[in-house]
Order: structure tokens, then C-alpha cells, then sequence
């Protein structure tokens, strides 16, 4: 316990420092005061055997090994300069994230950028939980990378710090920097797939007349909107003048469809994840619903935004943050 506490005390130091000494920002460009620089393990041996070139050539006074060690020694010098280099002057932000799943890897596309002038490659990305990706901008000035992450609970993603290293050219040393972009994405929660609530049927007199897509009693034509179903869509009226236009009717329907956190049963990780499969269900079959999630309440609809609508309300029901 006592090395339990010992870890996450260094660990917050650790990132309070990092806050300060790179602070977190959507776009951030690699300095001297962002990288990093260290021997790797073979740096440090080739350090070793370069001390033992030396102490031999003073004992033995041997002008060549004298040489050779400074040869060496010189080329550790300006490796440190080229893995310096290679990471300095670069660019990182956010380009695109995508909502998801729980359980799903969410897909986060970064934009890496070098100045002009000499190409950079041998540049590895990644967060520690998720498989890193390689950037060469060896002939381009600038590459998108596609980083993936599990997504474990629903709410907002945060991968955090995102880590950035290299070991060009000879793997003696390695550059690196932890940036934080403000990354996070969206995560809905894992669909449940089912039957809808049972609804009592309705007749034609105890119904509502709803307009404009019934099915019953042709009312007129006007042109698409988005959300519109796309099985009244007047084809050949597209097909001879470009123009979309669609067939409205008037028909009694029973009382459009509800999902409320309610009527679905299960811990409440349980119900949302029902929820989220009820509304991806209605929409795929495009039909009007609505959402009920204790106070809050989303008026019945139809089409894309409305799904993305839900689907947040119900990733994010329950959390302060939003």
C-alpha cells in the first residue's frame, strides 16, 4: 500500500510538471523545451566500449586507437544533434475524431507537419494503451496518422498525453515529449438489441393524424429535406429534372414511439445500452421516436441528427462534465 501511495504521489508531481513545462493545447510545435534526450541501452554501451578505447590508448599510447575513439566520440556528438533534430520543429493537432461504441477502438486522425528543408522520418506516436503508429516525412511536408483506442465506459474518451519518440539514426539515443492535444471523443454506449415496448394498439378513431408520412391518404409533393424517408422519394421526377421531391400522406397511426429509461429493465448501464439499440433500430427503419431520460425529454423525430441527438444524451446521462 505503501508503494501504492509512493507511485501516484510521483506520478501527480510528474504530471504537474508536465502541465507546467507543456502545457496542454490543441496545436504544439516541438522545441528545445518540449523534447527530451537520453542514451538508450545501446547508447550506453557504445558509451562503455568508447571509455575503454580511451583508457587503452593512454596506457598504450597507441595514436590510432587515440583515432578511432575520437572518430567515435564524434559521431555520438552529432547523433545527439540529428535525433534532436528530427523531432524538433514539428507540428502535431487534431484533425478528426469519430464518435463510438463501448468496446469499440475509437479512431483519432492527427495531423503531423516539419518545416521546410530537410525531411524527418523514424517517428513513432502512440498512447501507452494503444498500438503506435510510424511517420515518415521523409518526401512530404505533412502526414495524417490514424491512432486507435478502446473505448472501455461510455462518456467522453481522453487518451491523454500523447507520446512522441525516435531513435534516429543509429538507436544510441532517444528523443521524446508527452503532448497533450485536448483529445477526447465521444462514446455511446455498447447497443442492446430487442423487441420495442409494447404499445397498445390503436384504432382509427382513438389515433392522431400525423402528417407528412403516413400511409394511408396521398396528401401532396414537395421537394427532399434530410430526415425525409427515402421510400417516398419520387424517382423518376429526380430522374427527368434533377429535382428530389417526395410523396406526403395523411394517415391515423397510433401513438409514435417512446423509449424511456422506464420501461426497459437492468442496472442503468443496462437500460441506456437498450435504449442505444431501440434507437438505432428505429432510425434504420425510419420511424419516428422520442426519449425520456427522467427530466429530460427529446421530442419524437426522424433522420441522422436526431439519432446523434439521442445517442449523446445517452452517453453522457449522469455525467457532470459535458
Amino acid at each position: 500500500m505503501a508503494e501504492a501511495a509512493a507511485q501516484r504521489f510521483v506520478g501527480q508531481r510528474w504530471r504537474r510538471w508536465l502541465d507546467r513545462r507543456i502545457p496542454p493545447s490543441p496545436q504544439i510545435r516541438l522545441s528545445q523545451r518540449n523534447i527530451f534526450i537520453f542514451p538508450t541501452q545501446t547508447g550506453f554501451v557504445f558509451g562503455g566500449l568508447l571509455i575503454l578505447l580511451i583508457v587503452g590508448a593512454i596506457n598504450y599510447q597507441a595514436s590510432l586507437v587515440y583515432a578511432v575513439a575520437f572518430l567515435l566520440g564524434s559521431m555520438f556528438l552529432m547523433t545527439i544533434l540529428y535525433t534532436f533534430r528530427n523531432l524538433s520543429g514539428l507540428t502535431l493537432e487534431l484533425a478528426s475524431t469519430r464518435p463510438g461504441f463501448v468496446d469499440e477502438d475509437i479512431e483519432f486522425v492527427l495531423k503531423v507537419g516539419r518545416p521546410k528543408g530537410r525531411g524527418r522520418e523514424g517517428i513513432q506516436l502512440g498512447w501507452p494503451e494503444g498500438i503506435k503508429q510510424w511517420a515518415e516525412l521523409y518526401d512530404q511536408e505533412a502526414d495524417t496518422i490514424r491512432l486507435f483506442m478502446q473505448a472501455k465506459q461510455r462518456g467522453y474518451l481522453r487518451p491523454g498525453r500523447l507520446l512522441v519518440e525516435t531513435y534516429y539514426p543509429l538507436g544510441l539515443l532517444r528523443a521524446w515529449t508527452w503532448v497533450d492535444l485536448e483529445i477526447k471523443s465521444l462514446v455511446y454506449p455498447r447497443p442492446i438489441f430487442g423487441e420495442f415496448p409494447h404499445r397498445e394498439s390503436g384504432s382509427r378513431s382513438e389515433g392522431e393524424l400525423v402528417d407528412p408520412f403516413g400511409s394511408d391518404d396521398f396528401t401532396d409533393i414537395r421537394e427532399y429535406q434530410a430526415g425525409d424517408p427515402t421510400r417516398h422519394i419520387l424517382w423518376r421526377s429526380y430522374a427527368r429534372s434533377d429535382a428530389v421531391m417526395i410523396k406526403r400522406y395523411s394517415s391515423y397511426l397510433e401513438p409514435r414511439l417512446w423509449l424511456d429509461l422506464e420501461d426497459v429493465s437492468g442496472s442503468t448501464e443496462e437500460r441506456l445500452s437498450r435504449l442505444t439499440g431501440l434507437a438505432l433500430q428505429a432510425t434504420r427503419l425510419e420511424n419516428e421516436f422520442g426519449l425520456r431520460l427522467g427530466e429530460l425529454v427529446i421530442k419524437p423525430a426522424i433522420g441522422e441528427a436526431h439519432l446523434e441527438h439521442v445517442l449523446r444524451e445517452l452517453a453522457l446521462y449522469g455525467i457532470r462534465e459535458r
